[in-house]
This record gives C-alpha cells, sequence and structure tokens, in this order.
C-alpha cells in the first residue's frame, strides 16, 4: 500500500513539473510569437540587422526574423541597426537607426503606428494605408513613398511619390513645436545615407521624384567635398614635413556585404553601404616610408579608427582592425591584408619601403584567408 501511495505522489509530482514547463513554454511562445496571432494580415517584421529590440506583454528581448506584429509591440532599433515592416501587396516601412516604434493596429492592410522616435521610410505603393502618429501631427500613406523623420520638438515628412494631405511629391511638410506646419519643396542637401539606401531600392521597384542619377551626383558632390576638406587638413598638417613623394591609399571592405551574415552584428553599422571606408588619395610621404606609414598618415588625417601592434618575430607592425573592423568580425578567415601596385606581399605593410606613384590598397578578406580578393597564395 506505501509502495502504491508513494507511486501516486512520484507521478503527481511529474505530472505538476510537466504542467509547470508547460506553462512556461507557453508564456514564452505567446511573447514570442511561436504560436501566431491568429491575423493571417498582420503586418511582419524582417530583415533585421543589428540588435532590434521588443518589448511584447512587458519583458523586452532582441526580436527574431519573420515576427508576426501585435498590438501594444514596442520596437527599438539600437544604434547601427535597421528592420522592415511587411505590410503585404509590395508595401513595406524601413526603420532607421534608433527608431522607436509603438503597433496600434497589427493589420498588415491597414497599419497603424506611433513613431516616437527615429526615421520610418514608408513604401506604400499598394493597396492599403499606413497611419504613422508622431508627437505634432500624424501622416496616412496611402500610394505614397515617403520618409519620416522624428525628433523631439521637431519632425518632417517628405514625400518622394504620391501625396499626403499637406504635401505631393517633391515636397516636405514640417512641424515644429509652438508653429503651424510648413510646407517647403524638397532640399537635396536633406536627403541622408539611409534616406538615399532607401530610394535606391523605391526606384529599382518603380520610380520617385528623386532619380538615380540625381542621389548619385549628390553622392559625388559629398565625396568631392569630404576629400577636398580632408586634403586641406593634410596639407595644413604636413607643411612643415619635408614630404617629397606621393603614393595613393585605398580602404575598402566590400566583401563583407557579400558575407553579411557571418559579420559580428555589433559592427554592422561600421560597414558603408558600399563598402568603401576610404576612395583612393593622394598622400605625401619622405624618402624611406613605408606602406604603414603612409596608412597611418591617411587613416590620421581622415579621421579614420585604425588599430596595431608590434611583431617582434617579423620586425613589423601588424594591423588588427580599420574602422572598428577587426580579425574575425566576419568568420574565421577574415581580416585585413594590403597590396602594392596590386600585388599582396608576404610580410608587414611597415617593413615595404614606397617609391613614387605607388598605390596602397587595403581590402578586408571573408573567405579563404584573401581568396576572396585575390591575395590567396597557396
Amino acid at each position: 500500500m506505501k509502495k502504491k501511495k508513494r507511486i501516486f505522489a512520484n507521478s503527481l509530482m511529474v505530472a505538476i513539473i510537466v504542467m509547470i514547463l508547460a506553462a512556461g513554454v507557453l508564456a514564452v511562445g505567446y511573447i514570442r510569437g511561436w504560436f501566431g496571432n491568429g491575423n493571417a494580415d498582420a503586418a511582419v517584421l524582417a530583415d533585421v540587422r543589428g540588435i532590434v529590440n521588443m518589448n511584447r506583454g512587458g519583458v523586452t528581448y532582441p526580436v527574431e526574423q519573420e515576427t508576426a506584429l501585435k498590438k501594444g509591440d514596442q520596437i527599438f532599433c539600437t544604434p547601427g541597426s535597421s528592420a522592415t515592416i511587411r505590410l503585404g501587396d509590395g508595401r513595406a516601412l524601413a526603420l532607421g537607426d534608433q527608431a522607436e516604434m509603438k503597433i496600434v493596429g497589427e493589420s498588415g492592410k491597414n497599419f497603424e503606428a506611433d513613431v516616437e522616435k527615429g526615421e520610418v521610410f514608408a513604401y506604400s505603393r499598394g493597396k492599403g494605408t499606413a497611419i504613422l502618429r508622431f508627437e505634432l501631427g500624424e501622416a496616412s500613406l496611402e500610394q505614397t513613398v515617403a520618409m519620416l523623420s522624428v525628433r523631439k520638438g521637431a519632425q518632417t515628412l517628405t514625400v518622394f511619390e504620391g501625396r499626403t494631405e499637406k504635401a505631393s511629391a517633391g515636397q516636405t511638410v514640417s512641424w515644429v513645436s509652438g508653429e503651424q506646419p510648413e510646407t517647403m519643396e524638397l532640399q537635396m542637401a536633406s536627403l541622408n545615407a539611409f534616406t538615399i539606401a532607401q530610394l535606391r531600392g523605391a526606384n529599382r521597384a518603380g520610380s520617385t521624384c528623386v532619380t538615380d542619377e540625381s542621389l548619385d551626383a549628390l553622392e559625388e558632390q559629398r565625396r568631392a567635398e569630404k576629400e577636398a576638406a580632408n586634403q586641406a587638413a593634410m596639407a595644413e598638417e604636413l607643411e612643415e614635413l619635408d614630404l617629397a613623394h606621393e603614393c595613393t591609399v585605398t580602404i575598402v571592405c566590400s566583401t563583407i556585404l557579400d558575407n553579411w551574415s557571418k559579420l559580428d552584428a555589433a559592427k554592422q553599422e561600421f560597414v558603408p553601404s558600399d563598402g568603401i571606408i576610404l576612395a583612393a588619395v593622394k598622400v605625401p610621404f619622405a624618402d624611406g616610408e613605408t606602406a604603414f606609414d603612409v596608412t597611418k598618415r591617411a587613416c590620421d588625417a581622415y579621421g579614420i579608427q585604425i588599430e596595431y601592434s608590434w611583431t617582434p618575430l617579423y620586425d613589423s607592425y601588424y594591423v588588427e582592425g580599420i574602422n572598428y573592423i577587426y580579425e574575425f568580425d566576419c568568420g574565421a578567415e577574415s581580416g585585413w591584408m594590403y597590396k602594392v601596385n596590386g600585388w599582396f606581399p608576404n610580410y608587414g605593410a611597415s617593413a615595404y619601403p614606397l617609391a613614387e606613384g605607388d598605390s596602397v590598397v587595403w581590402e578586408y578578406t571573408c573567405v579563404g584567408l584573401g581568396a576572396d580578393i585575390g591575395g590567396y597564395t597557396g
């Protein structure tokens, strides 16, 4: 009899533990959205890059790809991260760096959200409405391509295709605390890197009032202005030095764009959209200086972070990271390599003496210890 009681007690204990575990799984599953939300038309958070957090039911956690959104969800894009909310019928909202949003209506067809901070680029060409509310107003977007920028006390909505209540394509409406909304013509100078990237995507699927050619011209102008300013700063800094020669220095990490899934999420913000950290620039040098000397000089002049260490075994400096991108940040075979006039030396950059007119290029390899950039020697 006692044995039967013990068996019953043990079985009851096991059943209770199973019920507790099942309840825990159900609770976590509800918060994480494992079991869906019963709405086939729900907006879906996807294309998550970097760390994007969500608060659901009072619990905050890093959100996963393909998460169906629910009313009350809060989304927080950390610095350098981004995500896309798919609304269906080819419509979407791209969330930029540090965007914060609370979901008010979860349906993708008629989506509503409070935008508390940051930038939201809306592709709303299909059927359905996206209503974005913010501190000083709201925007109802239908058959529209537009950018909403939200800062405390000041918000702007720029329309690139279609129209809203207060602006049409090629116009920006601005809200400022204590003042009436003002509508003005679009200023190309106001377009930042995030907006430019989204506009290029929008132009691939249709056409906006801002052409790719005008975006090319804007980016080229900005590169030229930056290069001129940096060259002037470099000239002033080096004026008193006896630097009789000149070479070019280039720094690129475009291979990372083809291996994005391998990249440490914390480093995504340091990768330029085109993979070019430093376009080819002229750098003066003196007799006896090396590829490492001009690389450091260029990074110092252009405000690019570089980290290196001395390696006694090879009697040379080893470049560990440039622009906060380091060895192994994009896979076990990743790291920085340099070449001079198209050749990858098999020794350190500080052991390579330069000659007039040399071309020094630093490239980040992700696959095959240089195989993806032509530097693998077998």
